[in-house]
């Protein structure tokens, strides 16, 4: 009926779950033997002394910080419109080598 590789699949099934259990059960003990077991009495061997507590210092006040400058990002009056490959854009700063550069009056706009 069962063939020889079924019984050893059972049998080292069996096997496994033996050990996984006597695995559980020696965590299990050993758990409750700490849990349980009375807090030995240790000796430092140095003289404890009590050491008074010190409230913590008040943190040094930061400087404050200084406020940022404003910042112009265009130059008024100084726009210019790039075209590049058949790309328009326009900027501040003047187009680079190979695009055709037109200097745009800021103020009709």
């Amino acid at each position: 009926m069962f063939s020889t590789g079924d019984r050893f699949y059972d049998f080292s099934l069996r096997v496994l779950m033996g050990f996984v259990t006597l695995v559980l059960l020696g965590c299990i003990g050993f758990l409750a033997f700490r849990w349980l077991q009375p807090q030995a009495a240790t000796d430092p061997g140095v003289p404890l002394v009590q050491v008074e507590v010190k409230p913590p210092a008040e943190p040094a006040a930061a400087p404050p910080a200084p406020e940022p400058k404003a910042e112009v990002l265009l130059a008024p009056g100084k726009i210019f419109r790039c075209e590049l490959k058949g790309r328009v854009t326009f900027s501040d700063q003047p187009c680079p080598a190979g695009a055709t550069q037109t200097a745009v009056d800021a103020k009709s706009r």
